[in-house]
């Protein structure tokens, strides 16, 4: 099994969380609420060609929080970016999913169909800047439906140094500065505490606890004086 915590060619491990996805009706005022209720900042992102949506994305060191929005229904439909995004805003979720970072997209996936894992295909992404350069990425889905699972996809970048969504300019009201942590409930909080074993191995990154829904419930932001808790856009909580 890869040892993805101590090779020397790997300097971005897996046992990074990557970002949280937050769906949104209209990203404009989704960023709006979430600066008023949570002093966060959000700047502009890009659209998803052939997903069928937009985002926003608020800036965390090399993690960040990404409002996500349907662009074209058409194409939404047709992607399963698109129809998870649409089913999260029809439940009144908060949070769409998460992801974790890899430097080495085919280790990890060779490590988790070692362990039986039926994963379906690796894909391919990318969004245009506003400032016109292109961010490129990979990805692993863990699961193949529209319903939100606790697990995260895997997400692989290739983007120039310094060009990760995360380590965009951004001033936060709350002075938040990194993802701390994120939870997440499942309805089986054995197995999935199991699965993330594998996929993350003993971290604070995450908390798994029981719950009626699979899928994430909170996260908790480092800000200078406590944890900023995010939960809904209707309010903040601070520990």
């Amino acid at each position: 099994m890869p040892d993805f915590t101590q090779s020397p060619e790997n300097l971005d491990p897996p046992t990074v969380v990557d970002h949280v996805l937050l769906p949104v009706g209209n990203l404009e005022e989704g960023a709006r609420r979430l600066r008023e209720q949570h002093g966060l900042q959000a700047i502009p992102g890009g659209r998803h060609p052939k997903v069928g949506t937009a985002n926003m994305i608020v800036p965390l060191g090399r993690q960040y929080l990404e409002l996500i929005a349907i662009a074209d229904p058409q194409e939404a439909a047709a992607s399963r970016l698109g129809r998870r995004v649409t089913l999260a805003l029809a439940e009144g979720r908060m949070f769409v999913g998460w992801a974790v970072r890899t430097g080495s997209m085919d280790a990890m996936r060779g490590k988790l169909l070692a362990a039986g894992w039926d994963l379906p295909p690796i894909g391919e992404g990318s969004r245009r800047r506003p400032d016109g350069q292109v961010l490129r990425w990979r990805t692993q889905d863990l699961d193949t439906g529209a319903a939100p699972i606790a697990l995260p996809f895997v997400i692989e970048w290739d983007v120039p140094d310094g060009l990760h969504p995360g380590q965009a300019a951004a001033s936060h009201p709350s002075g938040a500065k990194a993802l701390r942590r994120v939870v997440v409930g499942a309805r089986n909080p054995e197995h999935v505490r199991e699965q993330l074993q594998l996929l993350l191995g003993d971290s604070d990154l995450y908390q798994v606890r029981e719950a009626a829904l699979d899928g994430v419930e909170e996260v908790v932001l480092d800000a200078p004086h406590w944890d900023l808790v995010i939960r809904t856009l209707g309010r903040a909580e601070t520990t």
